[in-house]
């Protein structure tokens, strides 16, 4: 419990300090935490730039930081202040200076800048090398143990980016300028941590042979290896290069098919290539054998390819070449000589350099003062070469005379403490090299607290440490990217003039570009090309920044950079990797013939590449079939299915084999092999592409409706919807599923199954955005709209069509099928479901001055019934008389137009204009019933206003028989009725007008509002008529059924006043 509280306190000090201990608002400020083993102050200023600024150690215990006099006019200085941190003391002003004061002189110390900020960031951590500070001009102290180190000095910063990083060494002046050149010496040793491990993978150079003479170590001189100029055999070494192949048929052709060999076991690489459909008596193929370029001291070149003997030509010329050399670039006219020349398909493009306004952006580089080195050992002493013992007879190296150590001699402490540090280090080593990091780590920092640690070793140790993080945490760069530049960063500061800063800048790059921080990830290879143009490094640049724009998927970038590689460095060891992707990148964006090119260069200057990379044996096939060189797409599909039939991809590789038999024309061979790759891979795509092969019997890759028609128009054929429905729902995740459904969709359209096709082509759109396919799905969802629209209007399903109309996207848009008679239909129906406005909205382009033919006057047919509905009396007048005036229009729709602007007259009042078009309509017999009943009905009308009781009759008569036919309007049906009563009655023919009276009672209920008013007019009539006993009986339902209205009182008026007069007839004299 104590533990804890004294493990506590200073983390919730520190944390106090943090949110307390910063200066007024105005004035520079400095805040200040405690971060781990480190203290962190971040220097804010109240200008919008940075200004100047830089941190030097002037003390064992005191930093300086150094800023122009003129920034305080604007910023006051902050005040001196205590800072109860692990290493900082206290801060304080002297002058322009700002001095920050230790507590111990264990330290080092980190600056850097906060990108769009004008802040920076002064980190103090401890470093025990640090307690080995001088200031200028002393000598450190040798130390007690003397290990080897090279001597520190400072990194020379380019001219051209100010903000690059500029460390500086112990001994070095205020200028850069003035800092000491670089020894030769710098350079002589190459650790085994300088190449960075995402290069360190070993990747053959161009030609195949052995090591290069004077090649250096990549282990450290204590663990053994082979010598690097070990050569051997030339003999020896070109058979094991080149796999022997089987012996070819005598006849040089492939034995006719007729059985399929699918697996070939036991086989060399050179065997496999070729494993074809061969008869019984085949035992092998021909193989077109990789000839080595032979040299002057007779070993092979295995990056130098002649191509075979063709008919008619001689064996291959020998190109001899010094020992050592590389070999000369063919010529431009494509001639193989004693190399293969790289093409150039691209253009090619350097990698992307920091423009001024991103070196705007970037931060200075981290500004670190390494600490001094112990006086350098001898060269010729390896770091962990083990002293011999026993063989120094004058009783050095901690030795007596009679040979026995003396255990407290200095010597034999320092031997200890060198052998236990060797023993750490090899332990951590081992552990790193079996892939154990977890274990490896902690002994590496281990060593790092140890005390008198050389510099070598630290070194060596700072960069595993760094390599190990970045291994480590692969999978999160982001999160993990502070903690892994600082180790690089570290380890490169430790000595600026080792041979492993060009692996450490190139690292910082590489990591800052996986992070997407373009602006600093150019900065670093910046340094790195200006510092260092001549580094095995520098080629890596262009492989990186091809790698992550092949990976962001934009491959011309891609192209270019890696175009530039090949053709740059073509020597270089990343040249046959830049060179797949190359190819790879151009496939992907089209660029075919330029692919093959790249594929035909890496198959003759590395011929066996497909041993360490089959995707490249698909890659080659797949460029191969698309530019119709099957043959040899063919050998390099069955050399990939051949080498491991149990490979990713070898479903598809095997699929693709029988659409290579199927373009040449051997259907029975395509067949076997369709029905092997359904066999062996039933679930995966190679296996459901076959079975889709099987079904069609042919390849469809890139379906249009006539071309499936052939394939669907096969009596009983249910095969294709089967193997369609299973893919789309089975295997939805396939690359096979997006072309399933299209075909699926086809298949409904075939079979006349509208609503289906229009669903499977949308699931397409839906669930394969992406899909190159979806255009084509678009394109067929419109058609079948198109075809389906009549039908449904016929049958007048004219809710579906309005529901297809919104729900489908794709309908109606560019290049569509649905022309103008169709988006009448789907108008019609919007208007049919009570959407009128909707379905003026359609037709509105139809109805201008310019007549449409064959749509304009349908269009407008449509919107004077949709007016008619609405009683738009005004916009129905407008409009025909717009018709009329500028359309040609046929008799029937200009009796039609007519009718509508003789109606909207009418309603307008302006009945005398109506009358005359009224009668016209009437007379016309070729005129629609529905028309002509409105007509006479309006003519009886004007007559009952004339009180022409003969043409009311007459008209009214003729209106009930037209509107009784055309089911027309129930109240105009009503009226005519009534016209016919009054005419009747007028008239005296009271029989008449009781049987019109009996006929319009038929189409009046007791609940109508109208009854009432209609029953005691008809009482009236039967009156008149004399049927008294008929007068009472309906005047009685009036009082009955609707006491409460006023026809009701009227009746018991109208029955008393005619009991008073019966009674009064009874005192009445007798007639005379």
């Amino acid at each position: 419990m104590k533990s804890a509280k004294s493990t506590l306190w200073p983390v919730v000090l520190a944390l106090s300090v943090w949110l307390c201990l910063v200066d007024p608002a105005a004035a520079l400020r400095v805040n200040f935490a405690s971060q781990g083993d480190s203290d962190r102050m971040t220097f804010s200023f109240d200008s919008s730039t940075l200004p100047e600024n830089s941190v030097r150690r002037t003390g064992a215990r005191e930093l300086r930081v150094s800023l122009p006099a003129s920034v305080w006019d604007a910023e006051p200085k902050p005040g001196s202040k205590d800072f109860p941190g692990k290493l900082v003391k206290s801060i304080a002003v002297d002058g322009d200076t700002v001095v920050i004061t230790t507590q111990t002189d264990a330290i080092g110390f980190i600056r850097l800048p906060t990108p769009g900020k004008a802040e920076f960031v002064l980190q103090v951590f401890r470093d025990p090398i640090g307690a080995r500070w001088k200031p200028n001009g002393s000598k450190p102290a040798a130390a007690a143990v003397p290990a080897p180190a090279a001597p520190t000095a400072s990194l020379p910063a380019p001219a051209a980016i100010p903000q690059a990083a500029q460390p500086r060494g112990p001994e070095a002046s205020e200028t850069e300028t003035d800092l000491p050149p670089e020894s030769a010496d710098g350079g002589d040793r190459k650790p085994f941590f300088a190449v960075p491990y995402t290069v360190r993978t070993e990747v053959a150079p161009p030609g195949d042979g052995g090591a290069q003479p004077g090649g250096e170590q990549a282990l450290p001189q204590a663990v053994e290896a082979q010598p690097a100029a070990a050569v051997s055999d030339p003999q020896a070494q070109g058979a094991a290069a080149l796999p022997q192949p089987a012996p070819p048929p005598q006849d040089g052709q492939y034995p006719a098919s007729s059985e399929l060999r699918f697996r070939a076991v036991n086989k060399t690489a050179e065997e496999v290539k070729f494993a074809e459909l061969a008869g019984p008596q085949a035992g092998g193929a021909e193989v077109v054998e990789a000839v080595p370029v032979s040299v002057g001291d007779g070993s092979a070149v295995g990056g130098s390819v002649a191509p075979p003997p063709m008919d008619g030509q001689g064996p291959p010329v020998d190109v001899p070449v010094q020992d050592g050399e590389a070999l000369p670039v063919p010529p431009s006219d494509g001639q193989v000589g004693g190399s293969v020349a790289p093409p150039s398909v691209v253009q090619g493009a350097p990698p992307p350099r920091l423009s001024p306004e991103e070196a705007a952006q970037v931060p200075p580089m981290v500004q670190v003062e390494p600490t001094p080195q112990a006086d350098p050992v001898p060269a010729e002493v390896p770091p962990f070469e083990q002293p011999e013992t026993g063989q120094n007879g004058t009783g050095q190296n901690g030795t007596g005379q009679d040979g026995v150590e003396d255990p407290l001699d200095p010597a034999v402490v320092a031997k200890a403490k060198e052998q236990e540090l060797a023993d750490k280090v090899y332990e951590a080593q081992s552990l790193m090299f079996n892939g154990k990091l977890d274990e490896a780590l902690p002994l590496f920092e281990d060593i790092l607290r140890m005390p008198e640690v050389p510099l070598h070793i630290r070194e060596e140790t700072l960069y595993a440490v760094a390599d190990i993080k970045k291994q480590k945490y692969g999978n999160d760069l982001a999160g993990n990217f502070r903690d892994i530049s600082q180790a690089f960063i570290e380890a490169m500061n430790i000595n600026l003039r080792s041979n492993r800063v060009p692996s450490a800048l190139l690292n910082l790059g590489l990591l800052n570009l996986q992070v997407n921080n373009f602006p600093e990830a150019k900065a670093y290879f910046k340094v790195l090309q200006d510092n260092y143009p001549d580094d095995d490094n520098i080629p890596s640049i262009s492989y990186y920044w091809g790698e992550y724009y092949y990976k962001m998927g934009d491959y011309l970038k891609a192209a270019d950079q890696f175009q530039y590689l090949i053709q740059t460095y073509p020597e270089h060891q990343l040249v046959k990797e830049a060179a797949y992707y190359l190819a790879d990148s151009l496939n992907r964006t089209g660029f075919v013939e330029q692919a093959y090119q790249i594929v035909d260069y890496i198959d003759k200057r590395w011929p066996d590449y497909y041993m360490e990379n089959a995707e490249f044996l698909r890659l080659a096939g797949g460029v191969e079939m698309a530019l119709d060189k099957l043959q040899e797409a063919k050998n390099h599909y069955f050399t990939y299915y051949n080498l491991n039939p149990d490979s990713e991809g070898a479903d598809v590789v095997l699929a693709r084999i029988g659409d290579i038999y199927v373009r040449q024309g051997e259907k029975g061979a395509a067949k076997q092999i369709y029905e092997r790759a359904v066999l062996d891979y039933p679930d995966k795509e190679g296996g459901l592409i076959a079975r889709m092969r099987l079904a069609e019997e042919g390849i469809y890759d890139d379906p249009t409706m006539g071309d499936m028609v052939s394939v669907f128009d096969r009596p009983y054929n249910l095969r294709p919807e089967m193997i369609y429905q299973e893919i789309v729902e089975r295997y939805p995740d396939s690359p096979l599923a997006p072309i399933a459904q299209l075909k699926l969709a086809m298949w409904h359209a075939f079979n006349k199954q509208y609503p289906e096709a229009l669903g499977a082509a949308q699931d397409l759109i839906e669930k394969y955005p992406d899909s190159p396919l979806v255009r084509t799905a678009r394109t067929l969802g419109d058609s079948v709209f198109a075809l389906a629209v009549p039908g449904m209007v016929a049958e007048e399903r004219f809710g579906r069509v309005v529901r297809y109309w919104e729900t489908y996207d794709f309908i109606g848009k560019e290049d569509t099928k649905v022309d103008d008679a169709i988006i009448t239909q789907v108008a019609l129906s919007y208007w049919k479901v009570g959407k009128p406005e909707k379905a003026l909205e359609l037709i509105k382009p139809y109805l201008g001055k310019t007549q449409i033919p064959g749509v304009s006057d349908e269009a407008l047919g449509l919107a004077v019934n949709i007016y008619l509905d609405q009683l738009a009396w005004k916009e129905i007048a407008d409009l025909v008389a717009m018709a009329r005036a500028n359309w040609t229009l046929p008799p029937e729709r200009l009796r039609q137009f007519e009718y509508a602007q003789a109606m909207s007259l009418q309603n307008l009042g302006n009945a005398d204009k109506a009358l005359a078009m009224w009668a016209d309509l009437a007379k016309d017999v070729k005129v629609d019933p529905a028309f002509r009943a409105y007509a006479m009905y309006y003519m009886a009308k004007s007559a009952m206003d004339q009180q022409d009781l003969r043409r009311v009759f007459v008209y009214a008569q003729e209106a009930l028989s037209l509107l009784l036919q055309t089911k027309g309007d129930p109240e105009k049906i009503k009226d005519a009725v009534l016209m016919s009563i009054y005419a009747t009655e007028r008239s005296g023919r009271y029989e008449e007008a009781l049987k019109w009276a009996r006929e319009y009672d038929r189409y009046i209920d007791v609940d109508n509002p109208e009854w009432a008013s209609t029953r005691f007019k008809l009482a009236r009539i039967y009156r008149k008529a004399g049927a008294i006993e008929e007068w009472k009986q309906l005047l009685g339902d009036i009082i009955e059924k609707k006491p409460d209205s006023l026809q009701a009182q009227l009746a018991k008026s109208a029955l008393d006043t005619y009991d008073l007069e019966q009674k009064a007839q009874q005192y009445a004299p007798a007639p005379q």
